[in-house]
């Protein structure tokens, strides 16, 4: 074989084996209400780690920005896509949550002059270990696809007790304290029954319980269903209604009974992973990875509330 064929086939090898470039695909929920929703599976190359859901609302004077995607290159996508749904100008981006499928794309919206807006233990946390995160997803995404992902600290604390006016639309801020993360926060936009509800509620996706109060999470999902809620934007998986509250309630109220049987029994970590079993969400995304770590994470934080 001729060295230039060579060439020729290693470039053309190079470029089917490149995960296909995302394009937006953005859906209208309401009137100036939109979402854009990620594949909810693992991250991996071929769908660029763009696992998680994200949102806009749209009034009268401005709109706003919810969750910014993992990476620069997903925010910019989403920015793009914001400015052609929005005849108002973007006032700010809102991180619900610092997780980092919806915090890495921020650099993007700050490129465009926008401030970021996160709870104060959100902004926290984000300072603490995020960096961290960013360096596990630089080895998940090789080959340029976290290119010019930073971490972006937000401009400002968010008062969560008070609305955001878009000028003739008020949006709700649910604060979820500690319940998944340290400053959970949910968006309700009152006008179209529209909740954003970030990592309160994974549809058809189990959730990670790596930093979570369980009792605080469905005291809080309670909560969230005493509003008039038409329609449910979970942080990943497909839009839905209430029974995205009663499935995340059923799951955690389901594992936290068991692992708390199996650590009350004298079960070891290692026994309770290998027994703790929910067969009702076996068909769930990602129940063979993150379900054990959870088993792990609950018994462990029986643990330190028994010895501490």
């Amino acid at each position: 074989m001729s060295r230039c064929l060579q060439i020729l086939l290693t470039a053309v090898l190079a470029t089917a084996l490149l995960p296909a470039i995302a394009t937006a695909e953005t859906v209208k929920l309401a009137d100036g209400v939109f979402a854009d929703l990620g594949s909810h599976d693992a991250i991996v190359p071929a769908n660029r780690g763009e696992i998680a859901n994200s949102g806009l609302i749209v009034g009268q004077r401005g709109a706003l920005a919810i969750d910014s995607g993992v990476s620069q290159v997903h925010g910019e996508r989403l920015y793009a896509a914001w400015t052609t749904r929005s005849d108002q100008p973007i006032e700010a981006l809102l991180l619900t949550q610092p997780i980092q499928e919806f915090l890495f794309g921020a650099g993007a919206f700050r490129a465009h002059g926008l401030p970021v807006l996160a709870s104060p233990d959100a902004a926290k946390l984000m300072r603490q270990r995020c960096e961290n995160c960013l360096t596990h997803l630089r080895e998940l995404l090789p080959g340029g696809l976290m290119k010019g992902t930073a971490l972006i600290a937000p401009d400002r604390d968010i008062d969560v007790r008070a609305p955001i006016d878009l000028g003739g639309r008020q949006v709700t801020l649910i604060d979820g304290g500690s319940a998944t993360t340290p400053g959970t926060l949910a968006v309700f936009d009152r006008q179209s029954g529209t909740l954003f509800a970030g990592g309160l509620i994974a549809n058809q996706r189990i959730p990670s319980l790596r930093d979570a109060r369980i009792s605080q999470w469905i005291t809080t999902l309670e909560a969230l269903r005493k509003l008039p809620l038409k329609r449910i934007v979970p942080g990943f998986g497909p839009v839905g209604d209430l029974r995205q509250i009663d499935a995340m309630q059923r799951y955690l109220q389901q594992i936290d009974a068991a692992v708390r049987s199996e650590y009350q029994h004298g079960a070891s970590l290692l026994e309770a992973s290998a027994r703790v079993r929910l067969p009702e969400f076996a068909g769930w995304q990602q129940y063979d990875v993150i379900h054990p770590q959870n088993v792990q994470y609950l018994y462990r934080q029986f643990e330190d509330q028994e010895f501490r």
